[in-house]
Parts: C-alpha cells; structure tokens; sequence
C-alpha cells in the first residue's frame, strides 16, 4: 500500500481532487491523471496508488462518493460495501471504447468541507 506521509505534497495533491470533485463530477480515472501531472518523476504504478489513496481516503471520511452515472449521482451512488471492489477494477482507472465506468462526486460533507477552507 502506497504511504502518504511518503511523498511531499499528497495532503495537497488529495486536497486538489477534493476541490475537483466540488467543481464538478469526475471520472475516477482524473484523480490518477492529476497525480501524473502532479508527480511525473515519481513511477507510473507509484502514481496510480497515490490515486487510489486518495480516493480511498476521502471516502472513509465520506467527502466524496463514487457513482456510475454522472447525469444521475444520487440515483447511481455505489454502496460503500462495494467501493473497494471497485477500485480494484481496471476499467474504472482509465476511459475505455465504453466509456468512463465510475465518477466521483462531492458529497454535502465535502462541499461544507471546500466552502469552508478546510483540509481533507
């Protein structure tokens, strides 16, 4: 498991993803892509579990929920019991021919959390 305390600048890295998920829904995918921006020099697969952490951070502190259907959030909203199965899923890390498999979106928790200044 990737150590967030490992890398400089990853309270700020998950900060960034939160406020990504209160401007708008996301594809889980962007969280990764926003750590390859973020940390080039730091190896691919290093990347991707920054990604991961992140969003298994914010939601254990439910900030963010993952859902299916971005035009319907609360209608496609994964249980909690699922999200780790999820997460582990290829296809919810990158765009495929389908389409993107799983968003994230802020939740109430979140948005009060961003609007307020604070830190995840």
């Amino acid at each position: 498991m990737f150590e967030a305390g490992s890398v400089e600048g990853f309270g700020a890295y998950k900060r960034e993803v939160l406020l990504d998920a209160a401007d708008c829904v996301n594809g889980v995918y962007e969280a990764w892509w926003r750590a390859n921006t973020l940390f080039p020099e730091r190896a691919l697969s290093e990347r991707l579990a920054m990604a991961e952490q992140a969003i298994r951070e914010l939601l254990a502190e439910r900030l963010i929920v993952l859902i299916r259907d971005e035009s319907d959030p609360q209608g496609s909203e994964i249980p909690p019991s699922d999200t780790e199965e999820v997460l582990r899923q290829s296809d919810t890390w990158v765009v495929a021919y389908e389409g993107i498999k799983v968003h994230f979106t802020v939740t109430s928790a979140g948005a009060k959390l961003v609007s307020e200044g604070g830190r995840p």
